[in-house]
């Protein structure tokens, strides 16, 4: 394919190189541009939900992360106060997925493991150290400009894939609004080798705690314990990421007489935003530069890996003969999805989770439990959670 058709992707994690390896496998010729010189050490994402699992199975991509990571075929919310749990199946799910569990693997794992099979295909090419800082168009073709080594150099295509994260250069330059809100409270996230369910009976490894002073959530990966928490109005920063700051908020998982082992610690501020287009000409947005939603749930890197499934698919499609004016359904497709249904459940998974009123929250924590507890209910509620709904619903639009 001569370069003029190729697809240029900004962005070298997740959702740019899931693009790049289904559009490398369906034999385009495709350029990946990354600012940083590696593949990013990003903590955040973990979770893989069972449609995306199917999908990174098409290209071998599932069973390499399922080495590398951990099945959950359980997962549960839980009353801090109470200790009462409400515990959903995964198995329920068999007969509509390959891959009926959570799969918790850190996301530079699956990046890493994709750049693996891109090594393999001669059609895509990873630059790291190029740097996107503008993209134009004509009506025939596409010039995105790198800075590389200090430099400007450009680069000619058919179609850009931009997912160059929440702050976008594409996005931004091209003048797509991004509205939505920006949360008070920043999330801090810590990892320890501790194991909590020395302490917790029958935890399992993913879990949503409720409380009327601070929730949290706990996360296990194949060596670590994720804890997620929130900070408290009016607190100081430097100090809830403190080591003085992680203790006392680990120690109120679980009392110890010796501080906690800390492997990893971050504080970021939470967005719920999205984009008003996902597509100008020949510039499609995908993943964070698209939109922008609260971890609970972990619904963010799977959305943004369905977009590019989705994008891609288009881009073959356009490729065997179908007007460009398809990618006008790609928004039409996927934006509804952000809104209605990533960051509908990111929200309710928040506010569950925040609820303050005592009574309240156990209403509401009892009606979880009758839900998992009954299959015809915990099925409509798992396809939700899960995203096969949202997939569903995502295809049917025209």
């Amino acid at each position: 394919m001569a370069v003029k058709d190729r697809i240029i992707v900004a962005g070298a994690g997740p959702v740019g190189m899931f693009a790049a390896l289904k559009l490398g496998t369906a034999g385009f010729d495709v350029l990946v541009l990354e600012a940083n010189d590696d593949l990013a050490l990003d903590l955040r994402a973990s979770t893989f939900h069972p449609p995306t699992l199917d999908m990174l199975d098409v290209y071998g991509v599932t069973q390499e992360l399922i080495d590398d990571g951990l099945i959950a075929p359980k997962w549960q919310f839980r009353d801090r106060l109470t200790n009462k749990i409400a515990e959903f199946d995964l198995g329920i799910l068999s007969d509509l997925t390959n891959n009926p569990y959570r799969l918790q693997c850190e996301q530079h794992k699956m990046t890493r493991i994709v750049k693996g099979h891109l090594d393999k295909l001669d059609n895509v090419e990873v630059k790291f150290g190029a740097k996107v800082v503008s993209g134009d168009q004509t009506e025939d073709d596409v010039t995105v400009v790198a800075e590389i080594d200090g430099e400007n150099v450009s680069f000619d295509g058919a179609f850009v894939v931009a997912a160059d994260g929440a702050n976008s250069t594409l996005r931004i330059s091209h003048g797509i609004g991004f509205e939505g809100i920006t949360y008070p409270e920043m999330f801090i996230q810590a990892s320890t080798p501790y194991e909590f369910r020395d302490d917790m009976p029958d935890l399992s490894p993913i879990n949503y705690i409720s409380d009327s002073d601070e929730w949290f959530v706990l996360l296990r990966v194949p060596k670590l314990w994720r804890a997620l928490f929130p900070t408290r109005e009016g607190e100081d920063e430097q100090y809830a990421i403190s080591d003085e700051g992680i203790q006392k908020r680990m120690n109120g998982v679980i009392k110890r007489d010796v501080p906690y082992e800390i492997e990893h610690r971050t504080l970021y501020r939470v967005h719920q935003r999205v984009a008003s287009d996902y597509r100008i000409g020949r510039i499609c947005l995908a993943g964070d530069a698209a939109h922008l939603n609260n971890p609970l749930g972990g619904m963010g890197m799977n959305g943004g890996i369905h977009d590019a499934f989705n994008l891609c698919e288009k881009l073959e499609q356009i490729r065997d003969g179908a007007d460009h004016s398809i990618l006008d359904r790609y928004t039409r497709q996927r934006k509804p999805i952000a809104v209605e249904f990533v960051q509908a459940q990111a929200e309710r998974n928040r506010q569950l989770l925040r609820e303050r009123d005592p009574e309240v929250r156990m209403a509401r924590f009892l009606e979880l439990q009758e839900t998992a507890r009954d299959p015809e209910k915990a099925m409509p509620f798992l396809l939700r959670s899960s995203m096969i709904e949202s997939l569903e619903r995502s295809n049917a639009i025209e």
